[in-house]
């Protein structure tokens, strides 16, 4: 067993704009603390996960799939405007032989 993250990054530059997706990060894990030390080295801390995600099942229940994660953003290197980024972060237990751990 390992478990699989992905970050689903999406953006735009008011709250009331259309939200764009423009990343997605997959990463995996052997352990569930390697999940959360590197959550807490990419944001600078763990994000609460107030804002929870659902996904309705085939049995008509709703399941916990992860949580967003909003901020503020600005690319420094190229002195870029800031946008609002929106980070859906989906953190799953996988059974099957993962294909990125070694």
């Amino acid at each position: 067993m390992y478990y699989k993250l992905q970050i689903e990054e999406t953006g735009r530059n008011s709250l009331k704009e259309q939200v764009s997706f423009f990343n997605t990060i997959i990463e995996e894990f052997s352990e569930l603390s390697e999940v959360k030390n590197y959550l807490a080295e990419r944001y600078g801390k763990i994000p609460k996960g107030k804002n929870k995600v659902y996904q309705d099942t085939k049995q008509g229940e709703s399941l916990e799939v992860g949580f967003l994660h909003s901020f503020w953003n600005q690319d420094v290197s190229h002195n870029s405007k800031s946008w609002f980024q929106t980070d859906w972060i989906s953190i799953s237990e996988v059974n099957e032989k993962p294909f990125l751990l070694n």
